[in-house]
């Protein structure tokens, strides 16, 4: 009886060992790009549009307290922010779908807003649940935010243009 007691507590033990020894610590960033341009180039017809923002940058800017390799271990998508630039005219906007790509990363569709656009409000769109390869993006370096949006009149010549505030929480390895 002693020794099964014994041979179950060395088992915990290193099992226990083998779990914090295999855990990486790792430490939280907020990152948020700078505002972008969300841009759709006119004309543009009734019905689903196209705008795009491209946000290059090095990891190095992104973390320069972290010295020699930067390793991503985790990454999401923490809010989406769309505001219409002032002085500029706009026609009647649906509802918006945001998408993001990379190099490396497919197709990933990271936020939604269900209302109409008013010109004179910011929106935050409702952020994924799931969200696939932003960490890939992230070390891609390069990062193409697709916006689609429904536009509900017939035509419009001109560009359609918003500013684009993404926020990121990233985990790198410590």
């Amino acid at each position: 009886m002693n020794i099964k007691f014994k041979l179950s507590g060395c088992l915990a033990f290193l099992m226990l060992l083998m779990t914090t020894s295999c855990s990486v610590e790792t430490e939280k960033h907020v990152i948020t790009t700078p505002v972008l341009d969300l841009k759709a180039v006119g004309p543009l017809f009734e019905g689903s549009n196209t705008s795009t923002a491209t946000w290059e940058f090095t990891l190095k800017e992104l973390f320069p307290e972290i010295e020699g390799e930067i390793i991503l271990e985790k990454a999401k998508i923490t809010s989406i922010n769309i505001q219409p630039k002032s002085g500029i005219d706009y026609p009647k906007i649906g509802k918006m779908v945001m998408e993001m790509k990379s190099k490396y990363s497919s197709m990933n569709r990271i936020g939604l807003l269900e209302t109409n656009i008013q010109t004179d409000k910011s929106y935050d769109l409702q952020v994924a649940d799931a969200q696939e390869e932003v960490d890939v993006a992230i070390n891609d370096e390069r990062i193409t935010f697709v916006g689609d949006f429904d536009m509900l009149q017939e035509d419009f010549y001109e560009d359609v243009v918003f500013n684009l505030q993404v926020t990121f929480e990233i985990e790198t390895r410590k």
